[in-house]
């Protein structure tokens, strides 16, 4: 008996499917790109190129035979384009974030319902293999009680320079575009710090600047520091205006500490014993590959998806808390913000 073969739509053809996307999708079995939508002729051009049918309009792709989309656009389009494409009957992976704010967030999960339809979402950094590093160490409990965790990212610029020139590369630093460092790496951190399980986010204290360069409208340094129910400080901090190397991760207890300072070197340190020194093996497909295997068995064998949307929508509230505590300047108590409670 022939495997069932996904067929599979991509809207929005950028450098990003190009470099993660289509790769993992050729190793896979079970699916197969099939067509592309993306508003500019070179972009579908060079799709044609790829040996893929070629859409000018959404409506084009969505009325060819497949059955699942993968919406990979600016950030401001993810709401519209994945509840149209729900509405066609259309299983949906989007990248990340699933949308601009908790609300949208909420809003796409019951659309999704509605229609039956599966959406996941593309938290690949969940699976990269500092976090599940940092992980497997606290799960260990070599550490002892934990302290805090500290998370950093910092880059020389926001990776609009990444963009494809044929559309607008610098929308990653423009805020109508959803663009900034909160919905660009931000998603992954939060990502990352909730699928720890260290306790629940009970207070957020946190900044948005833009820096002096002005690179664009939005916000390229994000600082946030939360405090769990359990009493444990989560900080992170992105900064798309530095050139050094800053350590990824800093995770304490009260027996030792973990200090990743690259994707592919860290340094355990605990108390009474020498500093042991780990090498990692980075991967730029680990977290790709797993998001898309668990897709294709939950639409053939209704198996558990990576990522599911309870998860992206309890990232974007997160990220909804952390962007009203900066313009508040002031700390907030997160379960009041996400509930819509009076403080």
């Amino acid at each position: 008996m022939t495997e069932p073969i996904i067929q599979f739509g991509i809207v929005g053809f950028g450098r990003i499917v190009e470099l993660i996307h289509m790769p993992t999708l050729k190793r896979l079995g079970g699916i197969k790109a099939a067509g592309v939508y993306d508003i500019t002729a070179q972009r579908r051009d060079l799709a044609v190129k790829r040996g893929l049918e070629a859409f000018a309009e959404l409506d084009g792709l969505l009325s060819s035979p497949i059955d699942a989309v993968l919406i990979a656009t600016p950030h401001q389009s993810h709401f519209e384009l994945a509840k149209q494409c729900l509405q066609s009957g259309k299983h949906v992976i989007l990248e990340k974030p699933v949308t601009l704010t908790y609300a949208e967030a909420v809003q796409l999960q019951k659309v999704a319902s509605d229609c039956g339809r599966a959406v996941t979402v593309f938290h690949n950094r969940r699976f990269d293999r500092d976090y599940q590093l940092v992980k497997q160490v606290i799960e260990e409990g070599e550490l002892g009680p934990l302290l805090f965790i500290d998370r950093r990212h910092h880059s020389f610029g926001s990776g609009a320079s990444f963009g494809v020139k044929s559309f607008h590369p610098d929308w990653r630093n423009e805020a109508d575009y959803g663009g900034g460092a909160l919905l660009d790496w931000g998603v992954h951190l939060i990502d990352q710090l909730l699928r720890l399980e260290i306790g629940k986010f009970a207070e957020i204290d946190a900044a948005l600047h833009n820096l002096r360069w002005r690179q664009g409208d939005a916000e390229d340094y994000v600082r946030a520091s939360i405090k769990t129910d359990r009493d444990i400080l989560l900080s992170f901090e992105i900064n798309f205006g530095s050139h050094a190397a800053s350590p990824l991760w800093v995770v304490g207890g009260e027996n030792g500490t973990l200090e990743i300072d690259t994707d592919k070197e860290a340094v355990l340190h605990i108390k009474g014993k020498p500093a042991q020194s780990i090498e990692l093996t980075p991967s730029l497909y680990d977290g790709a590959q797993t998001i898309y295997e668990s897709f294709v068995k939950h639409l053939t064998e209704g198996a558990p998806l990576a990522i599911t949307m309870d998860e992206a929508v309890e990232t974007m509230a997160v990220a909804d808390a952390i962007r009203i505590s900066a313009e508040r300047r002031q700390g907030v108590r997160y379960g009041d913000l996400v509930l819509g409670a009076t403080s």
